[in-house]
């Protein structure tokens, strides 16, 4: 247990060094902040959505915000959530495959009641990639709250190949761009399985990248 804190220890350390180093070195635009700003003001609770791929900046762009992404209870998953809380955010911990419910419920108290905004990778912590869930459309459903899409791009950037995701991080002295979309509504009445639905939420993501 000791070795354990001390790992997440140096792995929350180095991820603040690796993270807000390269960061540090890029140009950084923001677009579509006023999706943001105008929801705010009318009281409206907000679920940001994203692919996997774009945590790397993502978690940088939410530094210190108090925002509550959330993130699987695999072994990766409890990597990005140090990290998370290192850069200031708060994490609720669960998939659809391990504390979904326990989760979702929080999720659901957390927008209620204290009016937090809630992160989700709406392609999940496994896949397939760009593929959306139905627990971003439920969660929505249930509390009300407007879908903001969110994703970065930039002039230079590494793209790991391999990864499930084609995870993304961009390289030192980048221009990055990181962009709101506008809120997307999601009608009570409406299945959370609609494949329209879920095709409007993943294009609004993609457009942006």
């Amino acid at each position: 247990m000791i070795s354990q804190k001390i790992k997440y220890f140096f792995i929350r350390k180095l991820s603040r060094v690796l993270i807000g180093g390269i960061m540090s070195t890029c140009k950084i635009k923001v677009e579509g902040f006023q999706h943001v700003e105008e929801s705010r003001l009318k009281n409206l609770p907000i679920v940001y959505v994203y692919w996997h791929r774009n945590i790397f900046v993502t978690i940088h762009r939410f530094k210190k915000t108090g925002a509550r992404p959330l993130i699987s209870l695999s072994k990766d998953g409890e990597l990005v959530a140090q990290i998370a809380k290192e850069f200031g955010m708060n994490p609720i911990r669960g998939s659809s495959s391990s504390g979904g419910a326990r989760a979702f419920i929080e999720m659901l108290n957390t927008i209620r009641e204290s009016k937090a905004e809630v992160m989700i990778t709406a392609d999940g912590p496994k896949g397939p990639a760009k593929e959306v869930k139905e627990g971003t459309v439920r969660l929505a459903q249930k509390t009300g709250a407007l879908l903001i899409p969110i994703a970065w791009r930039g002039d230079r950037i590494k793209i790991f190949e391999k990864t499930w995701d084609k995870f993304k991080i961009p390289l030192p002295f980048s221009h990055v761009e990181y962009i709101y979309g506008p809120p997307i509504v999601v009608p009570t009445s409406i299945n959370a399985k609609d494949d329209e639905l879920k095709f409007q939420i993943k294009n609004a993501i993609d457009c942006l990248e």
